[in-house]
């Protein structure tokens, strides 16, 4: 999704539009599946809270960081991330 968005010259607002709702969607229905397969114990939830000051952090951050890049940063960023993302799926 994230290369068929870069390929069709998207801005970076758009794109924004696009991946974020899919991601938590994608993430919700991950959480509800094991939740409902009974894999999500009170450690888990434990877990989750001790690390939720970790995500929020990082979401402010992100934010931040996207409304300071211009578009072609941007494109930079997220073709990195791919690549890295890809290698260590390769290692």
């Amino acid at each position: 999704m994230t290369i068929w968005c870069g390929l069709r010259g998207w801005s970076k607002d758009l794109q924004r539009t696009i991946f974020q709702p899919v991601a938590v969607t994608t993430f919700l229905m991950s959480a509800l599946w094991l939740g409902g397969k009974g894999t999500v114990t009170s450690e888990t939830v434990k877990l989750f809270v001790m690390g939720l000051p970790c995500l929020l952090i990082g979401t402010w951050l992100g934010l931040r960081l996207f409304v300071s890049i211009d578009e072609a940063m941007f494109r930079k960023i997220v073709l990195a991330l791919l690549l890295i993302s890809g290698v260590l799926l390769v290692i």
